[in-house]
């Protein structure tokens, strides 16, 4: 069984959400921001994962500002220390990856995700945590 939600407790920091409001135009925004942090089920195992803006060059992280807010959110919640994977580009191997990866993994485990495309392929992303409209509720 694999079900997932928006884990609707994971925070960035208030400079951060700043940063991130300020890269984006929205520096009247006042009030909650949520990241896509995603908690999951997976064969009975509770697992967090972050959706990241960015990519990895020769192993070198670089996130965009939301993609930081969301690593920090993920930073927030209490667990093993964070796995950081690329997604792949090809839609069909990322709706696999995703299970593939989670599969490895434990309850604890946080996991962050990172792409630079994610905007473009989030119906594929929600599919592959196998989320339905009702559970998609960050932006």
């Amino acid at each position: 069984m694999f079900r997932s939600e928006i884990a609707s407790n994971a925070q960035a920091s208030a400079e951060t959400n700043r940063l991130v409001l300020n890269s984006l135009g929205l520096d009247d925004h006042d009030g909650h921001i949520q990241y896509m942090v995603i908690k999951s089920e997976f064969s009975g195992e509770e697992i967090y994962c972050a959706l990241a803006g960015g990519e990895i060059v020769d192993n070198d992280v670089n996130l965009t500002p939301v993609g930081t807010g969301a690593y920090e959110a993920l930073c927030s919640i209490p667990g093993d220390e964070i796995a950081m994977y690329a997604l792949s580009d090809d839609d069909s191997i990322m709706e696999q990856q995703i299970p593939g990866i989670m599969q490895q993994h434990k309850s604890g485990s946080r996991i962050c995700f990172i792409s630079d495309s994610l905007v473009e392929r989030q119906t594929q992303i929600m599919r592959a945590f196998s989320m339905d409209d009702a559970n998609q509720q960050a932006a």
